[in-house]
């Protein structure tokens, strides 16, 4: 039995098909619809570029002493009048707060990306946006992080490919297959 709205009480019985006493039906249940092939390729890239983002983020502070120790030198040259605890307090911002602009960056497209999966269209609109943001911080940390020449080549990469990955799985969101199964979830639920 299943209670309703107005708290009554409902059986699912259906009759028999030979005319006797009707028997228990099983109570409806929504069809779960699986995401078309451009959704699921869509998520996979946001998690490739999570996994590159996140990479970039742990690799840079396994090797923060040659990082800082090299920007201690660019800001220096910014500010030569400055006190050594000044410019050492700088390069610390200027280089966590790099890291900690990306890694806050990916954390709000992969709520947004677990958003639209609940089939929350709303939620790739958002992730446009956030995609343009997303652009800026890979070359400010390009800027601060990445170390020049042959030694930075791995996070350049990394940094490069998190950011096509991210773009081309928002491509993916708003081609018609993934956004008629979108708007398909949102009728649905107005249905119900």
């Amino acid at each position: 039995m299943a209670q309703q709205a107005d708290g009554s009480r409902q059986s699912f019985t259906s009759a028999s098909p030979s005319g006797g006493p009707p028997t228990l039906a099983h109570p409806p249940i929504d069809d779960v619809v699986r995401p078309p092939g451009p959704a699921l390729l869509s998520r996979i890239l946001w998690v490739a570029s999570f996994v590159a983002g996140v990479a970039v983020v742990i690799t840079s502070l396994l090797a923060r002493d040659s990082h800082l120790d090299r920007l201690k030198g660019v800001i220096a040259g910014k500010l030569p009048d400055g006190d050594a605890l000044a410019v050492e307090g700088a390069t610390a911002v200027v280089f966590l707060g790099s890291l900690a602009m990306l890694a806050l960056v990916v954390a709000m497209e992969a709520v947004l990306l677990a958003v639209a999966f609940k089939r929350r269209s709303w939620a790739r609109w958002l992730l446009a946006p956030l995609i343009l943001l997303h652009a800026v911080v890979t070359v400010i940390t390009a800027d601060y992080v990445v170390a020049p020449g042959g030694a930075g080549v791995l996070s350049t990469v990394l940094l490069a490919v998190q950011y096509v990955l991210a773009a081309a799985g928002l491509i993916l969101l708003f081609l018609p297959s993934t956004t008629a199964w979108l708007l398909s979830g949102r009728r649905r639920a107005t249905e119900i």
